[in-house]
């Protein structure tokens, strides 16, 4: 069977791609993964666990993925591309206004599943030991968002949004930790946290504190 279906639009036949169904298992397998992951960590996570949450044995696991780290790669990748997908069209206004709904924008992301989120703040603290196979790849992600975020604080010091004294490294360190803060929260309590609502008011404090004066008017 073809992997593309046809819908009639006006008189023109358009063509939809349709996923095939080993794209679909691996999709389910890597949900599968992330339920686990989020339940029980990745050290603690079987391929076992994995399997049964979709029905199939630990053989028909491992046609997909050879063993747990080429599961966890598989899954981090995904997230990677969802990330790409989600912001990779956007622009960031060159102003502290854009630079805040930005941010905002990413911790949204970051709670839309609230089994992705618990799974990845749990890999990401399991990744903290050098041995996990997360290691380098938090590593590299953690450097690269405080990177971008460094970089656009200091191109609006540089086009007069903030003020020239703001120490730009204690900012973004605060920030990425108040956003961190607030996902376990939220994570914690069940979802009656507003993790989106109270990073919002935080950043448009932080915003005013480091706003050059007449800036934004």
């Amino acid at each position: 069977m073809s992997d593309v279906e046809y819908e009639t639009s006006h008189d023109r036949p358009v063509r939809r791609r349709r996923a095939p169904k080993g794209e679909k298992r691996r999709e389910a397998l890597l949900d599968a993964a992330t339920a686990v992951f989020a339940e029980h960590g990745y050290e603690a996570a079987s391929m076992r666990r994995v399997a049964e949450r979709v029905g199939i044995t630990p053989v028909g696991l491992l046609h997909h993925f050879p063993n747990k780290t080429a599961l966890l790669e598989a899954l981090l990748a995904r997230r990677d591309r969802r990330v790409t997908e989600k912001f990779a069209a956007l622009e960031m206004a060159p102003t502290l206004d854009g630079f805040v709904a930005f941010a905002v924008m990413s911790l949204r992301f970051s709670v839309e599943s609230r089994q992705e989120c618990q799974a990845a703040m749990r890999i990401n603290v399991e990744s903290l030991s050098s041995e996990h196979p997360a290691h380098v790849w938090q590593q590299e992600k953690f450097a690269l968002t405080h990177d971008h975020a460094r970089g656009h604080l200091r191109q609006l010091i540089e086009v007069g949004e903030v003020r020239s004294d703001v120490d730009v490294d204690a900012v973004v360190t605060e920030m990425f930790a108040v956003m961190d803060g607030l996902q376990i929260q939220w994570l914690r309590s069940q979802g009656e946290v507003d993790a989106v609502a109270v990073f919002d008011g935080y950043l448009r404090r932080l915003a005013e504190a480091i706003r050059r004066e007449g800036a934004g008017a």
